[in-house]
């Protein structure tokens, strides 16, 4: 039996200000981030199958790296699934 850490919003939360710490005090790179990501996204079974490299490096560069490296994202939640999604936030008031 696997056993998680939690659900929802605050686990992603969570992860992004961990790496953006690390990349603050220069533990992590940007590229190293987006290595770390690529290995993740090449493991991910979303069609049955893991994915191929260009799909991953697809996924890494335009969906999970902007999340983890952009300082205008936060956690939504969407109440009618109960599940969180990341979306860019304006970084000037209008």
């Amino acid at each position: 039996m696997e056993r998680t850490l939690g659900n929802g919003p605050i686990v992603g939360l969570v992860l992004q200000a961990l790496v953006r710490a690390l990349i603050a005090k220069n533990v992590l790179s940007s590229d190293d981030v987006k290595e770390l990501l690529f290995e993740v996204a090449t493991r991910l079974d979303v069609e049955g199958s893991p994915q191929t490299p260009q799909a991953a490096k697809i996924m890494v560069d335009e969906d999970l790296a902007p999340v983890f490296l952009s300082e205008n994202q936060k956690v939504s939640i969407d109440p009618s699934f109960g599940t969180s999604s990341f979306i860019s936030t304006p970084t000037e008031e209008e």
